[in-house]
């Protein structure tokens, strides 16, 4: 005797339906045995189904318990929905509940006509059944071979999906650095081999105070982040954010990863304005430290800090960057500013309905804190040199002329002659 009822092998029978014709996958939810959870993120109107073979008003009963698998599917795959739940009954409809649009199925009706446009067949999904166990046995074994087509054909089309946008600043990083090579031994007899790398550094984008004050060049605050001028700090630097970039750009999407980076590196660098004085930095520690801070931020919202894969992965991640701290002339002010940013930013990016409140005082505080670094960055004790470089800032002016940049380097010197001129020191 089959241990299979009728509706047990129909919610299978619609459950195929939504995995071979529409794309979707089962989620494992461990809770009830009566029901299935379905989920294709890139469904336009119903990215999370469950199907369910109880009574409406179980519903009403268990809403808290259905919503909250909801939210936690919603945060998985950060998409703002109701969820589409769909009985196996002939029941009328009557009353819809808050975030979940209910409709009924049965072998003859769908509660819903509209129903069948977003999904073409449907109608016709449930069929009776004669033989619970041996349509049972079909079903599954059509579903066992569709997992392992969807597998194959995977891992055929890309079998590694390397992060795209983590690999393209991972070789702006590498060029600048070879670069750096480049210039380091064409212009080695110009000084030390110390003084000519760091006036390479800052010839190359890195962050220098005095060139940001007196001559404005705030964009080093988002170049320094690609300029390495030493293969340990490159080494170091990439494998951290190699390891976050797959982590965090397939997590949260290329526009918003690449948000909380660069976010991240411009506060870090707005820390070392603030809180330091005329030295040359560089570096994409701070984006990384803000990329540490947005997954920690995630973890604590879906709760997936708890897997133990992932889990493992964010404490090598926190290891690397804790080395990376130690490691001499690192800027801690750059480490600080870049969590504190991606910890704003990534809040604001949430879409957690739980955190609405947070979110909004979290915007508030980042507007404010953008506004405040903008009013403190034009006072006049934030722009005073603790001490001057003449020697570096020479080197870096006959630099650009050795390259034909004449233009640049006459630009750099006037300007730097009017800041010193102007200086207390």
């Amino acid at each position: 005797m089959s241990s299979f009822t009728e509706k047990d092998v129909q919610l299978l029978q619609l459950a195929y339906y939504f995995v071979s014709d529409c794309q979707y996958q089962f989620i494992s939810t461990r809770e009830a045995q009566d029901e299935i959870w379905l989920g294709n993120p890139k469904h336009p109107e119903y990215p999370i189904i469950r199907l369910s073979q109880t009574r409406l008003s179980t519903v009403f009963f268990d809403k808290t318990r259905i919503l909250k698998i909801h939210q936690a599917i919603r945060n998985l795959f950060r998409r703002n929905c109701d969820l589409l739940d769909i009985h196996l009954s002939d029941e009328i409809v009557e009353d819809q509940e808050e975030q979940i649009d209910l409709v009924t199925i049965s072998t003859q009706t769908v509660s819903d006509p509209q129903l069948t446009a977003v999904f073409p067949g449907i109608d016709h999904a449930v069929q009776p059944i004669q033989d619970p166990q041996q349509e049972y046995d079909r079903i599954t074994q059509k579903l066992s071979e569709l997992q392992r087509q969807r597998a194959h054909s995977t891992q055929k089309k890309s079998p590694l999906q390397p992060p795209k946008a983590t690999m393209i600043l991972m070789g702006i990083c590498i060029a600048v650095y070879l670069l750096s090579l480049v210039f380091t031994f064409m212009f080695k007899n110009l000084g030390g081999s110390g003084e000519v790398s760091v006036a390479v550094a800052v010839l190359l984008g890195g962050y220098y105070k005095a060139f940001v004050v007196g001559a404005n060049e705030y964009w080093r605050w988002l170049t320094s982040a690609f300029v390495h001028v030493d293969f340990l700090h490159l080494l170091m630097n990439m494998m951290a954010l190699y390891n976050m970039g797959m982590l965090c750009e397939k997590l949260f999407g290329i526009r918003n990863y690449l948000i909380v980076l660069f976010g991240s590196i411009l506060f870090g660098s707005a820390f070392v304005f603030l809180g330091s004085g005329n030295v040359v930095a560089m570096g994409i520690s701070g984006g990384l430290y803000g990329l540490l801070a947005a997954f920690l931020v995630y973890g604590i919202q879906t709760r997936i800090l708890f897997q133990p894969q992932l889990r493992t992965q964010f404490l090598l991640i926190l290891m690397i960057n804790l080395m990376i701290s130690l490691m001499p002339g690192v800027s801690l002010a750059a480490h600080f500013g870049g969590f504190v940013g991606g910890l704003l930013i990534s809040v604001v990016l949430t879409r957690n309905d739980s955190w609405a409140q947070l979110r909004k005082n979290t915007m508030v505080a980042l507007c404010v804190a953008v506004v405040f670094i903008g009013l403190k960055t034009v006072e006049p004790k934030a722009r005073e040199l603790d001490a001057i470089y003449p020697g570096t800032d020479r080197m870096i002016v006959e630099m650009l002329r050795d390259l034909h940049l004449d233009f640049y380097g006459d630009h750099l010197s006037k300007k730097m002659v009017e800041t010193y001129v102007g200086s207390s020191l």
